[in-house]
């Protein structure tokens, strides 16, 4: 939970940070400066992929320098320095939750000649940062990179302690948004996910009880199915799932004064839904209340947006069969999914996406999926997105 400025610990300052912005992403800058002034380094990159393959697909990159996102530097990376970064498969295998300085990712004759190391990590100061891999649900990965420490004699004992506290609450603020790009709500305020049909919100008092829902969140308590509202308190159906949930609260919601944890779990119903709970604070910007203790999102991951392949054709002039995979890819599906599916290899699923992103001139999953939901609200009668594809008729 966040307390007063003054009174919080920098450890509480920083998680207050990231649980706001893992409500409202455009609160992620003020995060990361906050991470800067307290833990004393020039920025950060975090980024999270699927863990396939030597260079696997970015789903989301978030790179800040002095408290500023920087979308140039996010796309001058992937674009010019990523499928040639010596340290990136490297990365992919350090064992999770362990810290590594960056200078020991790369040989020292790699840091001679190496592009990454002496153009991007230099410009961005973070030649001396340090980086540590997060483990994800779904066979997702997360990747934390620290710029250089601005100390004058290099990193210390006390910047390494705060950031190995911090791993868990980064990691969740990923796992976080991740969910909320699966529900295709990406770029979205708190505000507006309180009107969002698909993600369910219900809010908690510091008791634990319900305070207020929104009309999704109503639906799914009425339905019953897995969540349910018992005497104004948030159950889960079945005993192992309500006991897990009463943990979830418990952490997020402890005695005043004690650092609330965010958590995630699933609930069994006819579908499986992402659970999220979240501490907040007095200043919740979006309901004020001294009584609300946390924010609940419940997502159904499978409830993707019902887009007709054969107008995602014509829109975008692709094939029909580039058309499916577009789509399925919006669905969430990843490339081993789709290649399982259709009876492919996954190189050449691989194949047929390079030829979409060169058509549409983009350089990555995460635009063309953005490009394919754009294109939601044609044929919402047509079969549903998440449907899985059917194999191809071209091949490489």
């Amino acid at each position: 939970m966040k307390q007063n400025e003054s009174s919080a610990g920098p450890l509480e300052r920083i998680v207050a940070s990231l649980h706001e912005a893992a409500l409202d992403e455009a609160r992620w800058p003020e995060a990361d400066r906050t991470i800067g002034e307290i833990n004393r380094t020039s920025g950060s990159a975090l980024t999270l992929h699927e863990r396939q393959g030597t260079h696997p697909a970015v789903l989301l990159t978030r790179i800040c320098l002095a408290g500023r996102r920087r979308k140039d530097w996010e796309s001058r990376y992937f674009n010019d320095y990523w499928a040639g970064d010596e340290a990136a498969p490297r990365i992919a295998r350090l064992e999770p939750g362990r810290l590594v300085f960056t200078g020991d990712l790369y040989t020292d004759a790699e840091k001679k000649t190496s592009r990454t190391y002496n153009e991007a990590l230099a410009d961005a100061r973070a030649q001396n940062g340090l980086y540590m891999r997060l483990d994800a649900p779904n066979d997702l990965g997360v990747v934390w990179g620290l710029g250089d420490s601005t100390e004058r004699g290099g990193w210390t004992s006390d910047q390494i302690r705060l950031l190995r506290e911090l791993h868990p609450h980064v990691r969740q603020f990923a796992i976080m948004r991740h969910a909320l790009i699966e529900a295709e709500v990406t770029g979205t305020s708190a505000t507006a996910l309180l009107t969002n049909p698909r993600v369910g919100v219900i809010h908690l008092e510091r008791s634990g009880r319900i305070a207020t829902a929104n009309d999704r969140a109503l639906e799914m308590l009425r339905q019953g199915d897995g969540l349910a509202d018992r005497d104004g308190l948030l159950r889960a159906r079945l005993p192992e799932e309500d006991a897990e949930l009463s943990r979830l609260l418990a952490r997020a919601l402890p005695p005043w004064g004690v650092l609330g944890f965010a958590g995630s779990m699933t609930v069994s119903s006819p579908k499986r839904l992402a659970l999220h709970v979240t501490p907040v604070g007095d200043d919740y910007p979006h309901f004020r209340t001294r009584g609300l203790g946390a924010v609940v999102l419940v997502v159904d991951p499978t409830g993707k947006a019902q887009i007709d392949p054969a107008h995602v054709a014509a829109a975008l002039d692709i094939t029909q069969v580039e058309s499916k995979l577009s789509v399925a890819l919006a669905a969430g599906q990843t490339v081993r999914d789709i290649a399982r599916a259709t009876g492919r290899t996954e190189e050449t699923v691989r194949w047929h996406l390079k030829q979409i992103y060169r058509k549409q001139g983009v350089k990555r999953q995460v635009d063309l999926v953005r490009r394919v939901l754009s294109l939601e609200s044609f044929g919402a009668a047509s079969a549903p997105a998440s449907a899985p594809v059917s194999a191809p008729a071209e091949s490489p």
